[in-house]
């Protein structure tokens, strides 16, 4: 699953970024298109690579037990890319049904595949299978519904059509790939290093702590996310002013979420000893110190579409290797000073001032622009997000 985390990343060159941004439907499934394509070829070189070079990929992995589940490896970075590819499509005409529908069926029939197969079979055999079937069933969601009902859409997919849109659109290789190489490993950092250079069990309470707030405040903010992209891009393409949504929308966030955080922010230590267990009140105390972080990264991720829309992918990516160096040297300090919380204040510390800089950068480029002098380059832009939740209440909003 770490192997098919970096190959998902170049998967489709990252076009399906690209796919709600024209203005023309016609444009929109023909970067479809272009996604699609991607991911067959990268599949395809995958599986060369992995038929040619499966022996000393093993061995540079250092676990030769990989041998025969590296064939897979091209399977799930197909599946990957399609469901990637169609959940962006959806999300550009609102099906937000559809995308919860296939969220839940992937998610079901991995849990379900993994709990069936799993006692049945023995080694990794049963989690593989339950983890692609899972993307099959996804995938197939988006599939067959798009088949059926949109043929003739389907239909106006071209060669000519998709090469032109993947110069036009040539960006998203250039930077968000790469960009997004960056922030995996950026996001693992603490976990590396804190296993590398202090104990696995301090890693733990890291992860513990991170992933108990991050995952159910990821799967908020990219509800609001998709939806708030979608609007704000047709509003875009329209000509329309957008500073105001966007400042009413932060500023409803902002109600939202100051007081679960802040709560958790006091009450963190006492509230992992009463729900985990004495032992585990340390992941209270790394939550604490990373809260500030976690905080600004809820009010930051539903929007950021907004650097790709306006064609600043390259200043985006340059912030995110800053971001992704002064981590590194944050963590840096705290293994030389043999103190984790100093390497994980400095690590926060440095996280929530690039993060609340790049807020402050997106509110300054949609305060630039007023009523239909949209320029005519604004058709760039991008989409992220693995998670969303069929919240109806999102679409009233903003009404």
């Amino acid at each position: 699953m770490s192997i098919i985390s970096i190959t998902a990343i170049v998967a489709t060159a990252k076009y399906e970024m690209a796919i709600m941004l024209p203005r023309r439907d016609e444009d929109a499934v023909n970067l479809l298109g272009v996604s699609i394509s991607i991911s067959a070829m990268i599949t395809l070189f995958l599986m060369a690579v992995i038929i040619l070079f499966n022996r000393p990929i093993c061995m540079v992995l250092g676990n030769e037990a990989l041998s025969q589940w590296l064939y897979f490896v091209p399977l799930s970075t197909l599946l990957v890319g399609l469901f990637q590819s169609f959940k962006l499509y959806a999300n550009r005409n609102k099906r937000y049904r559809l995308i919860t529908g296939a969220n839940m069926g992937q998610s079901l029939t991995n849990s379900a595949a993994k709990v069936s197969v799993g006692p049945l079979v023995k080694g990794a055999a049963g989690l593989i299978a339950g983890t692609i079937l899972g993307q099959l069933v996804g995938a197939l969601i988006f599939i067959i519904p798009e088949l059926r009902k949109n043929r003739e859409n389907m239909a106006l997919i071209t060669r000519s059509k998709m090469a032109g849109l993947s110069k036009q659109y040539n960006l998203f290789p250039k930077f968000n790939m790469f960009q997004g190489v960056v922030n995996n490993f950026s996001a693992a950092l603490p976990i590396f290093i804190f296993n590398s250079f202090f104990t696995s069990a301090i890693a733990g309470f890291f992860t513990l702590g991170y992933s108990i707030i991050y995952r159910p405040m990821n799967l908020v903010t990219t509800a609001f996310y998709q939806v708030l992209s979608q609007r704000i891009i047709e509003r875009y393409n329209k000509g329309q002013r957008i500073y105001p949504e966007i400042k009413m929308f932060l500023y409803r966030l902002l109600q939202l979420v100051t007081i679960p955080f802040i709560l958790v922010a006091v009450f963190a230590p006492a509230i992992f000893r009463v729900v985990f267990g004495q032992e585990w009140e340390e992941a209270g105390n790394y939550t604490q110190i990373i809260i500030p972080w976690l905080f600004m990264i809820s009010l930051t991720m539903p929007l950021s579409f907004i650097p790709d829309m306006f064609r600043r992918q390259k200043k985006a990516m340059i912030l995110d290797v800053i971001r992704f160096i002064l981590r590194a040297i944050s963590l840096i300090v705290g293994i030389l000073k043999n103190d984790v919380y100093l390497g994980l204040m400095l690590f926060s510390t440095t996280s929530t001032i690039m993060i609340m800089y790049s807020l402050l950068w997106y509110i300054s480029m949609v305060r630039k622009i007023v009523g239909s002098s949209m320029p005519a380059e604004a058709e760039m832009g991008t989409v992220r997000g693995d998670f969303s939740v069929d919240l109806f209440f999102l679409e009233n909003y903003y009404h």
